[in-house]
């Protein structure tokens, strides 16, 4: 048969009922000891095994001999009950070499033992205090324990030892002998009494009690030949160990692993199987799990051994168990060890370390194999930012702002804890302590979010009607907006003389780009959402309009006559850049862009009659949309695969204007009814609300633009009212 650690703990349970041979008989073959490092603290306390052999492979019956080259740093106690079993204490720090010896064979184990020594020998002298350890004992029943009185001075240094004198006070619960050993009985309470020649007592409670006990761990994975010691303790009773001599060991498949009398469990080949335990009316069972070979580790982390993790970020540390194939080795346990918690956790669901504390601290994993790898990791305070600096919002909009770590460029690494919110202007605008806005009035408020630590960033925060239109209600078309829930309710945004129409929301809703003549032609201008910061974008003495946002508000687009006729225009957001995009003859006008931001639609009629035509951002690949002998304009997007835009049909012989929706398959559908004229009209973002420009006659024949919002779905279209006869209601836009 094989020999070594593995065949010993095999048969280990019936070395005590073999009788041992006479000493010229102990012809020793080959001695196995497991295992054959140990580490240990100080006043710790671990099982080592001995076997021995004769030639023909079989385990021995013999004298087992133990010796330490170094008594100060590691005792060996033996056991006499079990042949082979012997236990190591760890005194005092440093290296040592245990010996044990059968028959003219010997072998060694490697003992370290780390931590502070242990006090020296007893001191001289008269006890005047008498301790027992432990000084409370929790027991089964038939479950024994050994006391140990301990004798001091008032100083608290060691006395000369006594005798001691050992009784038991509490009915059939316990019995004790004269060694200090305690055995429980029946469950109960009791206590044990030791006394003194001298008169020195001291009592321990003792509680006998039924329950259940259960393994320190909940699975053993081992590769072939290693070995590793199973702890049993009892939850319901502080977690104190039981002592593994208490209970019967056996293993499920002991060609997977094999256990000896004291727990130390050894595999022996891949595989699963169950280390069984059983005592005290109880069986639990343990799976281990014995997997190839682990001869090196791969890492994932971040380069370097000093790795930056911003606080309340996530860095991924990663390692896989490798095999001397190179393949992973999937059931090689790992474990991740933290220096401190406080400022750094793991997940090893996810594999990311976690800031949680500003400072140094270590992440280290260990492989089977020895293998480890270490890591020191640096908590930093890194930079905040804000995924918003500028947005517009409506009163009834519950809109959040959400902060981020970020590095020294700028770039977001992890979402931001410990933030505070503050606003600049509470009448206006509240923030909660996740960062969601409440609006509370019209106006402009700053929000800004900063750390414990000094990082902070700030958004500057429009709180403004969902609907602009141009109202004629203040003696010259200025730009109002409003909430659809409250339409008669306006709220003006420009406050000039001249004329300031076409107003269109930029896609944050923080700006509002809008026509004006106050400088004596019509040019395109920009203003915050509540009116103020009032910049000049074009400055040519040509007729410019209709301004329309690319969807990245980096660009708009516009309609100037520049060159004699009306085109399409583009311009960066700022002013700059102003390029001419069409130059077809007729006029091409009324501008609108995708929302995927790759096509512009406008209205042209190069052809003859106004028709919606599309072209790239650049003005390349301009081409005809719809394609009608009936007159189309005021294109806008309803999403990236349908463009709706007012028809005007005159083949009944009564002209009718009416919305139109177009999908790139050329489905059509009516949004508006025959009987409004529409002539403009715009469509909330959600696609739910249509705000349209009816044109009718006046009580005095004169044409008066009125403006209906009308619900596509469910719902009738309602009327926005106007401020008396002379009000016009033109150019409506939603916010995005």
């Amino acid at each position: 048969m094989a020999r070594g650690a593995c065949g010993a703990t095999m048969v280990l349970a019936v070395l005590a009922a073999v009788t041992p041979l006479p000493a010229a008989a102990q012809n020793v073959a080959e001695l196995d000891v497991n295992p054959r490092d140990v580490r240990l603290g100080v006043g710790e306390r671990k099982e080592v095994l001995a076997v021995a052999y004769d030639s023909d492979g079989d385990i021995m019956s013999v004298t087992f001999q133990w010796a330490t080259t170094n008594p100060q740093v590691v005792q060996v106690e033996e056991d006499p009950s079990l042949p082979g079993v012997a236990y190591l204490r760890g005194i005092g720090p440093g290296t040592a070499q245990v010996e044990v010896r059968a028959g003219t064979q010997t072998r060694q184990v490697s003992v370290q033992v780390t931590g502070a020594a242990i006090a020296g020998p007893p001191g001289v002298g008269a006890a005047t205090i008498l301790q027992i350890e432990p000084t409370a004992v929790f027991l089964f029943p038939t479950e024994d324990i050994q006391l140990q009185p301990l004798f001091l001075k008032d100083d608290g240094t060691r006395a000369e030892a006594t005798t001691v004198s050992w009784s038991w006070l509490g009915g059939n619960v316990a019995q004790v002998d004269q060694t200090g050993r305690v055995v429980g009985i029946a469950p109960g309470r009791g206590l044990v009494e030791a006394t003194t020649p001298t008169g020195l007592r001291r009592r321990v409670q003792v509680q006998v009690a039924t329950a259940e006990w259960a393994f320190s761990v909940p699975i053993v994975s081992l590769s072939p030949t290693e070995s590793d010691t199973v702890r049993v303790r009892v939850p319901t009773q502080s977690n104190r160990p039981v002592d593994p001599r208490s209970l019967t060991w056996r293993t499920s498949n002991p060609n997977v692993a094999v256990v000896s009398p004291v727990g130390i469990v050894t595999a022996i080949g891949g595989g699963r199987a169950e280390i069984v335990a059983a005592g005290f009316g109880q069986e639990t069972r343990l799976p281990i799990t014995v997997h190839r070979e682990v001869v090196t580790m791969t890492v994932r982390s971040p380069p370097g051994d000093t790795v930056a993790v911003p606080l309340g970020g996530t860095v991924t540390f990663a390692a896989t168990p490798l095999g001397a194939d190179d393949r992973p080795v999937a059931d090689a346990p790992l474990i991740w060890i933290v220096g401190d918690t406080s400022k750094i956790a793991y997940r090893p669901v996810d594999s990311v370390a976690v800031g949680k504390r500003i400072g140094l601290t270590t992440l280290t994993v260990r492989a089977p194999g020895d293998l480890e790898k270490t890591w020191t990791l640096n908590v930093i305070a890194s930079g905040l930012v804000l995924d918003r600096t500028r947005l517009g919002i409506g009163l009834d909009d519950r809109v959040s702002l959400a902060a981020s770590f970020a590095d020294s460029t700028g770039v977001p690494l992890a979402p931001a804890s410990e933030v505070t919110w503050t606003s600049s202007n509470t009448a206006v605008l509240q923030v909660e302590r996740s960062g969601e806005l409440r609006p509370l009035s019209y106006g402009r408020a700053q929000v800004v979010a900063s750390t414990p630590w000094g990082n902070a960033d700030t958004a500057e925060v429009f709180v403004q009607g969902e609907i602009l239109v141009t109202s004629m209600r203040a003696g010259s078309p200025d730009v109002f907006a409003f909430e659809r829930s409250a339409p008669a309710q306006f709220i003006q945004i420009t406050h000039e003389p001249s004329q300031e129409f076409s107003p269109a929301y930029s896609p944050d809703g923080s700006r509002i780009a809008f026509v004006t003549d106050r400088d004596g032609n019509f040019e395109v201008y920009v203003v915050d959402a509540v009116g103020s910061n009032v910049q000049r974008l074009t400055t040519s003495p040509a007729t410019e309009g209709y301004p329309a946002w690319s969807p990245d508000g980096r660009q708009i687009f516009y309609q100037s006559d520049a060159d004699g006729t009306m085109q399409i225009w583009a311009m960066n957001a700022d002013g700059s850049n102003q390029r001419q995009l069409t130059r077809a003859a007729g006029v091409n006008q009324q501008p609108a862009v995708s929302p995927d931001g790759n096509t512009v639609a406008f209205a042209s009629t190069r052809d003859g009659n106004y028709e919606i035509y599309l072209m790239n951002l650049d003005g390349a690949n301009q081409r005809n949309f719809t394609l009608s002998q009936a007159n189309e304009t005021a294109p806008a997007w309803m999403g990236d695969s349908a463009i709706a835009f007012v028809r005007e049909d005159r083949s009944g012989g009564t002209p009718t204007r009416m919305v139109t929706r177009m999908n790139f398959a050329r489905e059509e559908s009516a949004l508006t009814q025959v009987q409004l004229t529409v002539t403009d009209f715009a469509i909330a973002k959600g696609g739910d609300l249509l705000a349209a420009v009816v044109m009718s006659p006046g009580p005095t024949g004169a044409t008066i633009q009125r403006l209906f919002l009308i619900p596509l779905g469910q719902g009738s279209p309602s009327e926005v009212p106007r401020q008396g006869e002379r009000d016009q209601l033109v150019t409506p836009a939603f916010r995005p």
